[in-house]
């Protein structure tokens, strides 16, 4: 019995074959299209295909509804979905990095303290100025009327908004010429020159919360895009997971590179059972490592190899598979010289089996340019992609190295020049797919 997963250029299909003769088969096509047409068994392919169909759009249509496929650790844009709770003298510990907590913090509330230190500050120095000039008999004096030989601390103060407006004077240093301080009154002196320091320090500190918050890089990874999905499909013979990455601005990242996480569920061999085991994905760009010239959308690879987490995943295993492939995107800001870092995630629900990314890079004649056209980022189209494993794919693979008498290579190809067949065993694995090949090496089976 042979079971066998094939794939047409018009689409993917799922045929099922039993007790299939030893008659070779015309196999002169089978680089742009293998079909096998049997009225026997056309109901079971159908059958076969509409299952795996159903299963795909039964997992979409809930993707949004289902509570549990929204669990994410971090969201497209960037945003973690991890709050910190119970924690130990937790307001005290804000407090103790009040420069970080002013930063990070929205900006309504940075607004609030920006406002409120300024103002507080006006009224604290107003009360003490109030409060010295009424002491000194300064108000009363004033109200009873005084003449030039009266020397207050403090001119011109006649109640506490008179003493507001001197406070407000001195500490923006506005000094319109009315109200000034005396030599009557050494506390006034020291008064003065106290509100002077502080004016200057909580400038100082304001100016430069307002300044950490608009120069920071976080702001710059919001025009850093991923693709809205992955992909899986071949590239070179080895099936690849891959998305795309862009940078909307003129200024460039520098020393741009990229990394993959995936989390999901394992069990130890001690049954120590890691909820959130987190393992790092090898990807690399257009045939290099993971660091890449970001002048225009670029796809990052990741091949689906033995060291793979993906390795023993088929199209069926994905769509019921939990796990959460973390992407992350971090460089050098061209203009400010500060390192940024963009997030994004992908669950299975995202990943389209058997699709390619369309292609962004345009060249204008007319203009001698190479324009980007970015409403093509998301797109891809269907190709004829395996619904095996990569695990089972290469078992085929290898199997037919065997009877044909060829050497496996590092790519897993059965020689240097031959090409992938588009066909794949299913689960069971029985049977031996060499009959299909064999004495048409000449065409690349």
């Amino acid at each position: 019995m042979l079971n066998l997963l094939l794939l047409p250029a018009a689409g993917i299909s799922v045929v099922q074959t039993t007790n299939m003769t030893t008659t070779k088969p015309p196999l002169k096509q089978c680089h742009s299209e293998v079909s096998i047409a049997i009225d026997n068994d056309k109901w079971a392919a159908m059958s076969a295909e509409t299952d795996w169909n159903d299963e795909a759009s039964k997992y979409r249509q809930t993707r949004f509804s289902s509570r549990r496929i929204r669990k994410r650790v971090i969201f497209k844009q960037g945003d973690c979905n991890v709050v910190q709770g119970n924690v130990a003298k937790r307001r005290r510990r804000y407090l103790q990095d009040i420069f970080t907590t002013l930063v990070d913090i929205q900006w309504r509330w940075t607004l609030v303290v920006f406002a409120l230190s300024f103002i507080l500050s006006w009224l604290g120095f107003g009360t003490i100025w109030y409060l010295i000039s009424y002491s000194h008999g300064d108000v009363t004096a004033y109200q009873r009327g005084v003449d030039d030989s009266y020397k207050p601390c403090v001119t011109y103060i006649f109640g506490f908004t008179s003493a507001f407006l001197f406070s407000l004077e001195t500490q923006h240093t506005i000094g319109y010429g009315n109200r000034y301080v005396t030599e009557e009154c050494p506390e006034a002196v020291f008064i003065l020159a106290l509100q002077s320091i502080t004016g200057v320090f909580i400038q100082a500190f304001m100016v430069g919360i307002v300044f950490a918050k608009l120069s920071r890089p976080k702001k710059r990874a919001q025009t850093l895009l991923f693709s809205r999905n992955a992909v899986v499909c071949h590239r070179d013979g080895v099936p690849c997971l891959m998305f795309r990455v862009g940078d909307m601005r003129k200024s460039h990242i520098i020393e741009a590179h990229v990394t993959a996480q995936i989390i999901r569920r394992r069990i130890t061999k001690e049954g120590e059972i890691l909820p959130f085991y987190q393992q790092n994905m090898e990807v690399s760009c257009d045939g290099g490592d993971d660091r890449l010239m970001f002048i225009w959308p670029t796809i990052v690879v990741h091949k689906i190899d033995k060291e793979s987490p993906l390795y023993n995943l088929s199209a069926q295993d994905m769509l019921r598979e939990r796990f959460e492939i973390v992407v992350m995107l971090e460089g050098v800001v061209e203009s400010t010289g500060m390192t940024t870092q963009a997030r994004s995630s992908y669950l299975p629900s995202e990943i389209l089996w058997g699709h390619r990314f369309e292609s962004v890079v345009k060249f204008k004649r007319e203009t001698g340019e190479y324009e980007v056209d970015y409403t093509t980022f998301n797109n891809t189209y269907e190709v004829d992609t395996p619904l095996c494993s990569a695990r089972q794919l290469a078992a085929v693979k290898k199997e037919l190295c065997k009877q044909t008498g060829a050497e496996l290579t590092d790519d897993s190809e059965c020689g240097v020049a031959a090409e992938e067949p588009r066909l794949a065993v299913d689960d069971s694995g029985s049977g031996s797919a060499a009959e299909l090949c064999r004495g048409e090496e000449e065409d690349g089976c």
